[in-house]
């Protein structure tokens, strides 16, 4: 008996959607306010003052950013009521580049038409990845660029080419969740290679180039799934990618043994030692309740 995957089967396009994706990013996508922004926030001598000035006059990124320094995940003693407390008091600068950039580079996608897609659950999953990164960062003994900021960017955006698909081609990504459901023990990017041809890491790798994205994002969009990337930035790509697999695991609701890795091979590779990946992991497990609060207001839901 066929299933529902196999009677749609002859209406696949990976060709016409791996071109659509590649034009609609090729496409101005962003408002005027929206790219010098991040102009501003790709100058390494970036300035608090003036990163607050700017998204002052960005009322939605102010009001998203408002929200996350007043979540949950925070849990600051006093409100915060400017923009400029935000920032200064409760977030910092590199978290603000980091959300704004990641804000910024989502809004041009509309995810509403697409059956299946849950927002919540695509920024419960890049937050947590995120975090779990960005810990990971700060006690590995590898030398390298992967700064713990470069880690958390890294998370947040490594699945962007999902939004992507789920925007050029709404129809076809519901037909991939709905196998998703169905299929479990295949992995969504296995399924996305059968649909379209090519997954949402390829489509990341699209979207990184066309809008000139820094080299070590990319890095982590394009390879997150490739244990083995071995390229200039692979140990950022290896800290994602153990953020991810952790993150998916908990999001599938399956058991999470601390003291396993997948694959552990790299914690050898990275110099971290199975202890303190225990260590690590139980103090991200401790956050994960705070999470759902921060990964609210990234999908727009009320903080």
């Amino acid at each position: 008996m066929m299933n529902s995957y196999d009677n749609q089967a002859d209406t696949r396009r990976p060709l016409p959607t791996r071109l659509r994706i590649q034009q609609a990013v090729a496409l101005p996508p962003l408002p005027r306010r929206s790219q010098d922004l991040l102009q501003l926030l790709s100058d390494p001598q970036l300035n608090i003052l003036a990163l607050v000035e700017v998204i002052e006059q960005t009322p939605a990124l102010a009001a998203r950013i408002l929200g996350v320094a007043n979540s949950a995940f925070f849990r600051s003693t006093v409100p915060v009521r400017s923009l400029s407390d935000a920032v200064m008091r409760i977030l910092g600068l590199n978290l603000v580049r980091d959300l704004s950039l990641s804000l910024i580079l989502s809004q041009p996608f509309d995810v509403c038409r697409c059956r299946g897609f849950e927002p919540m659950r695509y920024w419960r999953h890049a937050v947590m990845t995120a975090v779990l990164a960005e810990m990971l960062a700060a006690v590995t003994t590898l030398p390298g660029e992967h700064t713990p900021s470069d880690a958390y960017l890294g998370g947040l955006l490594h699945s962007l080419g999902l939004l992507a698909l789920v925007h050029v081609d709404p129809d076809g990504m519901s037909q991939v969740f709905a196998q998703s459901a169905s299929r479990p023990e295949l992995a969504l990017s296995d399924i996305e290679c059968e649909w379209f041809g090519f997954d949402h890491t390829t489509a990341g790798a699209d979207i990184a180039f066309a809008w000139g994205l820094p080299d070590q994002v990319a890095a982590a969009m394009t390879h997150h799934r490739d244990p083995n990337c071995r390229g200039r930035y692979w140990p950022l790509v290896a800290l994602v990618a153990l953020a991810e697999r952790a993150s998916q695991t908990r999001l599938a609701g399956d058991a999470f043994a601390p003291d396993v890795a997948d694959p552990p091979e790299l914690l050898d590779l990275l110099g971290i030692t199975p202890e303190v990946w225990q260590r690590v992991v139980k103090g991200w497990e401790a956050r994960l309740a705070r999470i759902d609060g921060l990964a609210g207001v990234l999908a727009g839901a009320a903080p």
